[in-house]
């Protein structure tokens, strides 16, 4: 890049994995083409691919990182997924996905993830989808695994 474009006074890259407030995770994202069908909806399984985001997004907040985790043969998975849609997202929308704990165990974690489409103009929130995400943490050969240093992080206490 030039040297004479200067963007740390911008601050661009603070909050690209999103906030923690109240033991409450948010993540925003825009919906872009590559998203959506030939109607401009945005399939129906990106869904789990924006609360996946957000869940990464949050692991890197608590500065737990992915690639540590494998070099401690741990892997976090997702075990079950339950969602439920209401309304669709759009081409040029901007969404807010929203994680909370709903309860986590010896080796796993449990979320409630939603996702709302940001009305700009009213400034409101619409929801769009629901899911209730489980999350197990297994080694190498698909045996499941203590996830204790991660459960002590105060986002998932109780």
């Amino acid at each position: 890049m030039e040297n004479n474009f200067e963007l740390s006074k911008f601050n661009i890259f603070e909050n690209l994995d999103g906030l923690i407030v109240e033991k409450k995770h948010f993540y925003a994202l825009k919906i872009f083409y590559e998203d959506t069908d030939a109607g401009n909806i945005v399939y129906h399984s990106n869904y789990l691919k924006y609360f996946e985001r957000a869940r990464s997004s949050l692991l890197k907040l608590m500065k737990i990182d992915q690639l540590d985790l494998k070099e401690e043969d741990t892997f976090l998975v997702v075990r079950k997924a339950e969602i439920d849609w209401y309304k669709p997202a759009k081409l040029n929308d901007t969404l807010l996905i929203k994680s909370c704990l709903k309860y986590a165990k010896n080796s796993s974690i449990t979320l409630d993830q939603r996702a709302y489409r940001y009305c700009v103009y009213i400034k409101s929130y619409e929801l769009l989808a629901s899911g209730v995400i489980k999350i197990v943490a297994i080694n190498s050969v698909y045996k499941v695994k203590r996830i204790k240093l991660i459960l002590n992080n105060s986002f998932f206490q109780e």
